[in-house]
């Protein structure tokens, strides 16, 4: 499929929603997750994402993603979200 064609028909959500994707799996990191085994197997000491990018970028993106799901449920736990959750639950009874 053509760039021009993807730019002009695909919705900006969906876009985006494949741009995160690749972000968060590049391309290749399948064969890369797959030789870092084979690699420790033999004996080597280092770790994957200290060889490979693309486990060394699944990994970043793991750990940004726990930190987001740890500020959401902090987020929850505060008073704030309580007085949005007590608004938001007043504008349905109406």
């Amino acid at each position: 499929m053509p760039v021009y064609v993807i730019l002009n028909e695909m919705p900006a959500e969906e876009l985006n929603n494949w741009a995160l994707y690749l972000d968060a799996r590049p391309i290749g990191w399948r064969e890369d997750n797959r030789t870092s085994m084979l690699l420790g197997a033999q004996g080597v000491k280092k770790l994957g994402p200290e060889i490979f990018p693309t486990l060394k970028q699944i990994k970043e993106w793991d750990a940004k993603r726990s930190d987001e799901d740890a500020m959401r449920q902090s987020f929850r736990k505060s008073p704030f979200a309580a007085l949005l959750e007590k608004a938001h639950s007043k504008k349905g009874k109406k």
